[in-house]
């Protein structure tokens, strides 16, 4: 086994025992949504729909995935239906990326300086991709203050 492998089925190891429910984490179906998600599931073998996104979600990360073939299609399917990461940079991106919590969210609400700097960081950080305006960045930062809950 390569050493690239071994580190990587070790990194995954110790990832799994990470596992357990995230609070934030709450899906709203439509009956009928349900109702054929637990029909795709059952079809496919799966106790339960938990077991079935879980599935596909290995897939989408390449984390646990069912291989190869079935992550590229996770990928295109990503790519079609929410490609526009193409030609945006959304600044939730930015802030989880960068690894800003509240603390430094909330500081960011109440000084501009600070605001500003990061704001011009984002835009760098975009690469010639559209941003969010200044205005929709702070009602943003508002958003997750006053939620509470860290990206």
């Amino acid at each position: 086994m390569n050493e690239g492998y071994a580190l990587f089925i070790k990194e995954q190891n110790e990832d799994l025992k990470t596992e357990c429910v995230r609070e934030d984490l709450k899906l709203s179906l439509t009956n009928k949504q349900y109702s054929n998600l637990k029909l795709k599931a059952y079809q496919a073998g799966f106790k339960n729909p938990g077991d079935f996104i879980q599935s596909f979600i290995g897939d989408l990360t390449g984390w646990a995935s069912n291989g190869s073939d079935e992550r590229d299609l996770a990928g295109q399917w990503y790519e079609r239906a929410h490609g526009m990461s193409d030609f945006y940079y959304y600044f939730r991106h930015f802030l989880f990326n960068y690894d800003y919590n509240l603390v430094m969210i909330s500081e960011l609400l109440v000084d501009e300086d600070y605001f500003e700097g990061v704001y011009e960081e984002y835009a760098e950080q975009a690469w010639g991709k559209d941003v969010q305006s200044r205005e929709e960045c702070l009602e943003l930062l508002k958003e997750i203050a006053e939620a509470d809950i860290e990206l």
